[in-house]
């Protein structure tokens, strides 16, 4: 099909039946469809608009998805060469849609065109912008605008220089009514979804032109537009701040200063969650302090002022980002999730022994013994507070794309799309995918992954798009082939500061604990035998062990006595740690009258795998397993290079975090209770 028209709607059922009733009267001579997404608008009037006009498209979702979803929706809708983007406050004169496919025909490296609107009254709509610059900024949408009305900056910013009546290549245009091409869209990407509304016309605009594409302004075609700038109406309304916040994300996105930041987001995010522990470790000690001198009356001696305590703050300061920092808080892998609570338990151990021995060693008596007491629940419990907080800050940055490392994928367009598909959300890892480089397009140019992600052109092109769309990091699933241009490209992007990383299967060997070391002239790598952390894992150990002797004289009762009730008994279940088949062993466990194992303190036979070493804190679930078959494989990255047995944990990442572990391992203990799921489902396939 030539053309498709799409109307994103929502609660303005008047305009969009004379949207409609107008492109009747003034179709397009080429073969057409119109397509309406209504953003679950709740006007009575929509009903009889959609009576009355049967042969348009009707897409209705569920929820107001914002403008710029709307208009993503109905580009994945339709099939055709072009489409036009009208909002239903947009009425089509005779002959207008001609005309701008015309204009489109003349012009093939236009990518985006924006007719002229008119007022209802006739007058021409300043319709075709430049680019947004502080200046711009300040006298538009800071009361200064009303002291320097005709402001230079603003008449340079609407084109008031212009006579707007001839066609050229503008910065952007008005997204009311907008002709793009199909070909551009799988170049560029459909519309940044992260703009519920206002701005979303700029940003598109802005990457026709980073993609070499022009934005076209084209006075030939006439639409009369009603528009009511709802976004100077003051911040008293909604859109006032919805403008507000698209223009944020606008910048973020497109800014220098931002940018910048970006790209010393690692160091920048350490140091605010050093910031935050600090916080805590010094309301700690002040709630410890306030606690001691609320029990002064219980103490012969007096509390001493606070001002004498100065010295230990500066030493717990000092001494804390020490040893947070040596325990490796800090680790850049370790500041985008929560830490487990036994690293976190560990922590402020040692920074609390260490400030106890400290402060007797010295013999600074005149400190509170009873304040040092309080102080470590205190720094666990406003630490783990704290840690929360940095991290719901930060995913919900993350949600609204705030603090997203700008990342371009390398690779072939399958492969690539096929972990868009199937893998996590972009920005659960922290991603804002900005497109990727393929020798090979796909489908249209659009990687499976979705219009989000365009094909940005092929690997050769790697520093020039890296540079004209500002990435932060890029990632490769190829090793380098060597060649000079290649190599001289990676060096260049090093310069820069740009991260580099690599999804291959090699990189397993570097999680299973290996090293680079040269080898007969030659760079190679090293996985030497035994554990790669020996000294961890006897501590582990040693845990596991000492926590199966203290549940064992409590679950052997317990069990004993709940197998004389009817119905509950002892079953023996074919499990194993996810991913292997080969240590698939007898677990015998009691069940209750459902069927299904009981918890942690009635399992005697897992506090013996605690002594005996087949059952860890931490590890992989258990899963049941058919005689001779291979379980379901556990996905791991570095599953192929674990050469110790894996061994099944109470806990694992599939237990949640903090207090939520601990609970679930009492009540289901390594998974088990799938284990009843799984026997049924094998003996009755």
């Amino acid at each position: 099909m030539k053309l498709s028209i799409v109307i994103v709607h929502f609660n303005t059922s008047g305009d969009l039946g004379r949207c409609l009733d107008a492109l009747e009267r003034c179709p397009p001579a080429c073969e057409h469809a119109v397509t309406v997404v209504d953003n679950a608008s709740t006007d009575p009037g929509l009903a009889a608009v959609r009576a009355a006009h049967p042969g348009a498209r009707w897409l209705m979702n569920d929820r107001n998805e914002g403008y710029a979803r709307g208009c993503n929706r109905g580009l994945r809708a339709v099939d055709a060469e072009y489409v036009l983007l009208l909002n239903p406050d947009v009425v089509a004169q005779p002959g207008a849609i001609d005309a701008l496919l015309r204009v489109a025909e003349a012009h093939p490296r236009a990518g985006l065109l924006g007719p002229q609107l008119l007022n209802e009254d006739g007058t021409i709509q300043e319709s075709c912008r430049r680019f947004y610059t502080l200046g711009t900024l300040l006298m538009r949408r800071t009361p200064l605008g009303r002291l320097a009305p005709r402001s230079r900056a603003v008449a340079r910013h609407l084109m008031r220089d212009f006579d707007h009546q001839t066609t050229r290549p503008v910065d952007w245009v008005i997204g009311g009514c907008v002709l793009v091409r199909r070909e551009a869209v799988a170049r560029v990407g459909a519309m940044d979804e992260r703009f519920f509304l206002y701005f979303e016309d700029v940003d598109w605009c802005y990457r026709m032109g980073q993609a070499g594409y022009d934005v076209l302004y084209a006075p030939e075609s006439r639409f009369v537009h009603r528009h009511r700038r709802d976004s100077a109406g003051g911040p008293m309304r909604r859109s006032f701040w919805l403008h507000l916040g698209s223009l944020i994300s606008f910048y973020e996105k497109w800014g220098l200063l931002v940018y910048l930041l970006k790209r010393w987001r690692g160091p920048l995010g350490t140091f605010a969650f050093w910031l935050t522990d600090l916080a805590a470790l010094n309301l700690s000690l002040l709630a410890a302090y306030a606690l001691r001198g609320a029990l002064n009356p219980f103490f012969d001696e007096p509390l001493l002022p606070l001002a004498w305590y100065r010295p230990l703050f500066v030493f717990a300061n000092l001494l804390t980002s020490l040893g947070f920092l040596l325990l490796g808080r800090y680790r850049r892998d370790g500041r985008g999730r929560a830490s487990r609570a036994g690293d976190r338990m560990q922590q402020v151990a040692a920074v609390t022994l260490l400030l106890w021995a400290s402060t007797y060693m010295s013999h600074q008596h005149i400190y509170s013994r009873v304040v040092l007491l309080l102080f470590w629940p205190l720094l666990l419990g406003t630490l783990l507070l704290s840690e929360s907080a940095f991290l719901a800050l930060r995913r919900r940055m993350e949600r609204g794309y705030l603090s997203l490392e700008r990342t371009l994928l390398v690779g072939p367009a399958a492969v690539v799309g096929g972990w868009l598909d199937g893998g996590p959300d972009p920005r659960s890892c922290g991603l804002d995918a900005v497109g990727y480089l393929s020798a090979e397009a796909a489908t249209g140019g659009i990687a499976p992954g979705g219009p989000d992600v365009p094909r940005l052109g092929a690997p050769a092109d790697l520093v020039d798009v890296v540079e004209r769309y500002r990435i932060a990091q890029v990632v490769f699933w190829q090793w380098p082939t060597g060649e000079a241009a290649e190599l001289r490209a990676l060096a260049l992007l090093r310069r820069r500061r740009v991260r580099l990383r690599w999804r291959v299967d090699a990189a397993a060997l570097l999680q299973a604990g290996a090293h680079a070391e040269e080898f007969g002239g030659a760079a190679s790598v090293v996985l030497d035998p035994g554990p790669a952390r020996p000294v961890r894992d006897a501590a582990r150990r040693l845990a596991a062990a000492g926590l199966g002797l203290l549940l064992w004289p409590l679950s052997a009762p317990a069990a004993g006595l709940a197998r004389l009730r009817r119905g509950w008994a002892m079953r023996d279940f074919l499990a194993a740690p996810a991913g292997e088949d080969s240590l698939a062993r007898n677990w015998r466990l009691l069940c209750g009258r459902d069927g299904r194992p009981c918890g942690l303190l009635r399992q005697p036979a897992l506090a013996c795998a605690l002594i005996g070493g087949s059952l860890a804190l931490t590890g992989d679930t258990l899963v049941p397993c058919r005689p001779g078959g291979a379980p379901p494989p556990s996905g791991a990255v570095g599953d192929p290079w674990r050469l110790e047995p894996p061994v099944a944990g109470l806990s694992g990442a599939w237990a949640g975090a903090g207090p939520a572990r601990f609970r679930r391992a009492l009540r289901d203990p390594a998974g088990i209770s799938r284990l009843a799921r799984g026997t049924t489902e094998q003996e009755n396939p």
